[in-house]
């Protein structure tokens, strides 16, 4: 890369659904360890139960947007009442403060593709969609993740995105199914290699060395040890954040020492370069400064 070329900023948001951080820790899989490594693993909370219930759209509402549920309202997996047309997801927000941003989107989740519940969480700034209706598929998310993942490491691999959150859910309904145990602990293996096949989709980009990619791993609630979740017990609102830079990181890069869920958004488009409007509102703060 010449002197003169500019890297271009690139972030990468993946979601696994209900996986624990003291279980993820203790398993401590190759691949995001290897991106913790070259940035961080914040141990995160979500707040108490009569402010954020437990529950997946309500998870996934607060980190795509940036605020708790007080204001974007989404409160359980419902239909209900809620805002959170006034407080856009961070993809959205981001192409329409710079059209020129080129933001992906994949996911076989209900409420990211649809109108189920308070969905479709992603908007219309995700320009690029890819959602499958893991209802059609005879073991739901176990089917349905490996269509997401084929569609992400080519897309990563061979196209232009700028701004990309994909989403995998076998590791809940694991959960769920058998609770947290063996079946959930291979869940969390699968999810890792998934991870892993972006990683190198990303790595053997022709273009790789002149961008900067910034990949950024979440969830959205923990379980109890019998499977399950909505409630306000630790193991239940327990969440991680884990971000690191694929290759060198941005000179002079400082990670923040605390972080929260809604950090992530601003996180983003601070890497990115980008002022979202401040009609919308956002409550988290960047983690990294350079």
């Amino acid at each position: 890369m010449s002197p003169s070329t500019a890297v271009r900023p690139k972030v990468l948001v993946v979601g696994w659904d209900g996986v624990r951080d003291d279980v993820l820790r203790e398993l401590r899989p190759s691949t995001i360890a290897s991106i913790a490594d070259n940035g961080r693993w914040w141990s995160t909370t979500q707040p108490d139960v009569d402010v954020a219930p437990t529950k997946t759209a309500v998870g996934w509402s607060s980190m795509l947007s940036g605020v708790w549920p007080d204001t974007h309202q989404v409160l359980s997996n419902e239909g209900e009442h809620h805002l959170f047309h006034r407080t856009p997801d961070m993809l959205t927000r981001a192409f329409c403060a710079d059209p020129s941003i080129r933001t992906y989107g994949a996911a076989s989740a209900l409420i990211f593709g649809s109108e189920y519940g308070p969905g479709p969480l992603l908007g219309a700034g995700v320009r690029t969609l890819t959602w499958f209706d893991r209802r059609e598929y005879p073991r739901g998310f176990a089917d349905s993740d490996q269509l997401v993942i084929d569609d992400a490491e080519r897309r990563l691999g061979e196209e232009d995105h700028d701004f990309s959150f994909v989403y995998f859910g076998e590791t809940d309904s694991a959960a769920h199914d058998h609770g947290v145990g063996d079946e959930y602990f291979a869940a969390i293996g699968r999810q890792d290699e998934r991870l892993a096949r972006m990683v190198r989709a990303i790595e053997s980009r022709p273009t790789f060395a002149e961008e900067s990619w910034l990949v950024i791993l979440t969830t959205d609630h923990g379980h109890l040890d019998g499977g399950g979740h909505g409630g306000g017990s630790w193991q239940e609102r327990q969440t991680y954040v884990v971000a690191g830079f694929l290759g060198e990181a941005p000179t002079a890069t400082t990670w923040a020492d605390q972080a929260e869920n809604i950090d992530i958004a601003p996180t983003a488009w601070a890497h990115l370069g980008v002022e979202p409007d401040r009609r919308w509102p956002c409550h988290g703060h960047s983690l990294l400064t350079h």
